[in-house]
């Protein structure tokens, strides 16, 4: 979620933004888990609505946490328009107190572009979603926010990991009932809240990051759900402006065997 100064100057290497329930690099849990079905039959109606549909897009407000060196605490706010066409084409715009990025997926490439500092990169990629987020994690360091949602079938990572999971009851995110979820990993604690009544879309995403210093946390309130037939492809063709100047993605260093 926090985007350092010293990753602009070596210019859109990674954007990184801790807003991910769920990591396969995550150790399994030592115990078996103490799952509630409830919980895990909601997550997965929710998993279901978002991993068949052609296209969809939604509006967040997020809230995220940075601790400082002095290990004081301090809370910063953004927004995000996230579009998604199945099987290769994702678009996110995102800013925030801290900066903002633009993101373009389409046809096999993947372009990243910094406002403030008017530089872009664009890489090849695998042409499906799922495929793509998954190699720019790998490669580049990439993790997009809200990116869990964006898979065929967002559930199969946190059920991965998740050594706890239980149903809270129907809450309430800005005036729509919610069936409350919470589920716990051996880094993160997460809670979603699931559309109770209609398509079981999520309303509200809280992550704790319990093992990182200060235990920050990331929460993002989803809105303005739509489930078109289609997008229009222009949504996910780069939008960059005439004298933006192009840089590389910066590569994850491979270990050494």
């Amino acid at each position: 979620m926090i985007f350092r100064p010293a990753f602009y100057r070596t210019l859109l290497a990674i954007f990184l933004l801790t807003a991910s329930w769920g990591s396969a690099a995550m150790a399994e849990p030592a115990k078996p888990p103490a799952l509630d079905p409830a919980a895990d039959k909601l997550f997965g109606n929710m998993c279901e609505a978002l991993g068949s549909a052609n296209a969809f897009s939604f509006h967040a407000e997020v809230l995220f946490e940075q601790v400082l060196p002095s290990a004081v605490k301090v809370q910063y706010a953004g927004a995000m328009d996230f579009s998604l066409q199945r099987p290769g084409e994702l678009a996110v715009n995102y800013r925030s107190d801290t900066g903002a990025k633009e993101l373009w997926y389409g046809d096999g490439k993947l372009t990243l572009f910094d406002p403030r500092y008017d530089m872009y990169a664009t890489i090849a990629v695998p042409g499906t979603i799922d495929a793509m987020l998954d190699e720019v994690a790998q490669k580049q360091g990439l993790t997009m926010p809200l990116s869990d949602l964006a898979f065929s079938n967002p559930c199969v990572r946190p059920r991965k990991i998740a050594i706890y999971s239980g149903y809270m009851g129907v809450n309430d995110v800005n005036g729509v009932p919610c069936d409350h979820l919470a589920f716990s990993s051996a880094d993160n604690d997460f809670q979603i809240w699931v559309q109770h009544s209609g398509k079981p879309v999520p309303r509200k995403i809280v992550i704790n990051h319990r093992t990182e210093p200060g235990s920050p946390e990331y929460i993002a309130v989803l809105s303005d759900w739509k489930f078109p037939a289609e997008i229009s492809a222009t949504r996910f063709q780069p939008d960059l402006p005439r004298d933006a100047k192009r840089i590389e993605f910066l590569k994850v260093k491979e270990s050494k065997p």
